[in-house]
């Protein structure tokens, strides 16, 4: 489900600029009711591109709509042009009450917008640690589209009860599910059975970026 402080904000914007549901709708090209959803929380359904079209119309900061900054000011340098939009980037993924958590916010990066899928929601994530070196490096980037499951053999963002999200390669076939390093350093961790439970994936790994800066 969409955030609710995101919902909350996007019907504050409405409300302050005096538009109805329908002028919403038609300026993203949705139905009125598709509008009131997204205002009430009810639907994951707003894809990134819509959302920064919305912070554009109200004169906001799209990471302040999405809920990942206090600061509600609009600021040019995260304007998306045609063929790019800005994903944002976060330093870590918790549990928390009622949902993910995610933390230490910290800017943009830009993604090709035939990238993202229509829908889906997506963010980079900063790498820590060098459980996935050489591949991925402490330091870089992950871009992730949220999802809750990802083929066998594929690199994911995982919790393991409710830690920290953790980027690995998840296998795993009906009786068991394995989260894999890259770096042999770091040996496979294997559940079983009930324990199976424990592993929640967060997320597909879509690309990786190496920052030098």
């Amino acid at each position: 489900m969409m955030d609710n402080l995101t919902a909350l904000r996007l019907r504050q914007c409405r409300e302050d600029s005096r538009e109805t549901l329908e002028q919403i709708g038609q300026l993203t090209g949705v139905n009125k009711s598709t509008v009131m959803r997204w205002e009430r929380g009810d639907t994951s359904k707003i894809n990134l591109p819509t959302l920064y079209a919305l912070a554009r119309h109200f004169h906001v900061d799209p990471l302040w709509l999405q809920g990942l900054s206090d600061d509600p000011t609009e600021r040019e340098d995260v304007r998306p042009s045609a063929d790019v939009v800005p994903v944002p980037i976060i330093g870590a993924v918790r549990a928390g009450c009622g949902g993910l958590v995610f933390e230490d916010p910290s800017g943009t990066e830009p993604v090709d917008a035939d990238m993202l899928r229509g829908g889906e929601e997506y963010f980079w994530l900063r790498v820590s640690g060098d459980s996935m070196t050489p591949v991925i490096n402490d330091r870089d980037l992950v871009l992730v589209r949220r999802q809750e499951s990802v083929d066998s053999g594929r690199y994911a963002v995982v919790m393991v009860d409710g830690e920290e999200g953790l980027v690995k390669r998840v296998v795993y076939n009906d009786d068991w599910i394995e989260l894999q390093s890259v770096n042999p350093y770091y040996p496979p961790r294997r559940f079983e059975g009930e324990h199976i439970s424990a592993v929640t994936v967060i997320g597909l790994v879509v690309e990786s970026k190496r920052k030098y800066i």
